[in-house]
């Protein structure tokens, strides 16, 4: 176990967040421009990439939120030895 391990900052974490997500969002949207037809449901560009900045901007906060909370030293810590308990 590395004891010295440096945490990520905020702008690390938003940044982190921000590519997971974009990656994400550009999967998403192919995905419903290709599984919506299947279903019978046409929708157009602009519907999709409303309801794709939607999604990203939950999954953002979502993702942003468990990286600071896992990164918080005093949960994690928490957290392990919680599960060491087990």
């Amino acid at each position: 176990m590395v004891s010295n391990m440096q945490q990520q900052t905020k702008i690390d974490s938003a940044l982190e967040a921000v590519t997971n997500i974009l990656i994400g969002a550009g999967i998403a949207l192919l995905a419903q421009l290709i599984w919506f037809p299947v279903l019978g449901k046409q929708f157009t560009l602009a519907e999709n990439l409303a309801t794709t900045a939607f999604f990203t901007a939950v999954s953002f906060t979502r993702s942003y939120g468990v990286r600071r909370m896992f990164n918080g030293r005093s949960v994690y810590q928490s957290l392990k030895t919680k599960l060491r308990a087990l």
